[in-house]
């Protein structure tokens, strides 16, 4: 029988062939659907710690933070937004309406809201209802308006006057507030915000929600806190009234009379 000889070169083709055609296929990588975002938002608090003394007279916290991930292709500010919401905690909070009887200013209807926050600033790099939907806002508790008070969308007028009086009375001490230009990008990606707490801040913990929205839909969110506490002399007084009122009663009628008798040895006339 005679033998058949292949050339070298193509035996090599040939095992190269069956090589290339045992390998196995790599898929390609996924493709992210539309709509879907990668961007992620990163954001701290300047202190997380507030001690309230004699001499405290408000404070100013930063809130800043950046967004991993984002698009080079976007404009600097283009359609990226970011919302912050400070919440202090929660506490019951009454209204009530002055009415006059007998020419005298006695008080009348009441309104309690159980659930309340005892602080609340939202800041957005622009008008909250431009950034997201009605729906949208609502269904993140977004804003004073989208805030329940413990009770309940008010039905009524009368409701709705006692809310509204509850929000302008908080805002005028300083307790609530809404900054549409509260933060502020600086260059593509980093922003910064700075809320303001009054000499009457509540003590306690204190809630903040950093929301980063791209071309109106949510895109991350992320979340810290502060606490608020008192300290020093205020601190033992306010734990003695609150932790045990019979003996801070005590001692205050003890130095009421204790300043009376100083007064009177002070100012007596022989």
């Amino acid at each position: 029988m005679r033998a058949t000889f292949f050339p070298p070169a193509l035996v090599i083709f040939a095992l190269l062939a069956g090589v290339a055609h045992a390998q196995v296929e790599v898929p390609p990588a996924p493709v992210m659907k539309p709509g879907t975002s990668q961007e992620r938002v990163q954001a701290d608090i300047s202190t997380r710690e507030i001690a309230i003394q004699s001499n405290f007279t408000g404070i100013e916290i930063l809130i800043f933070g950046s967004i991993d991930f984002s698009d080079a292709r976007m404009p600097t500010q283009g359609n990226y937004d970011v919302i912050t919401v400070v919440r202090g905690p929660t506490a019951p909070i009454a209204i009530r309406r002055k009415t006059r009887v007998a020419g005298i200013w006695v008080n009348g209807p009441s309104e309690t809201y159980p659930d309340s926050p005892s602080f609340y600033a939202v800041l957005s790099s622009r008008p909250v209802r431009a950034i997201a939907s009605n729906e949208t806002v609502n269904e993140l508790g977004i804003g004073l308006s989208a805030l329940n008070y413990g009770r309940g969308t008010p039905e009524s007028s009368e409701e709705q006057s006692f809310e509204s009086a509850l929000i302008r009375l908080m805002e005028e001490k300083g307790l609530y507030t809404e900054d549409d230009s509260g933060v502020v990008f600086i260059g593509r990606s980093l922003f910064r915000a700075t809320v303001a707490l009054p000499t009457t801040v509540p003590t306690g913990r204190f809630l903040v929600d950093v929301y980063l929205f791209r071309d109106g839909e949510l895109a991350s969110k992320t979340k810290g806190s502060l606490e608020v506490s008192k300290a020093g002399i205020e601190a033992a007084i306010y734990n003695l009234a609150f932790q045990s009122p019979f003996l801070y009663g005590l001692v205050g009628i003890a130095i009421a009379v204790l300043a009376g008798l100083l007064g009177w040895f002070a100012f007596r006339r022989d």
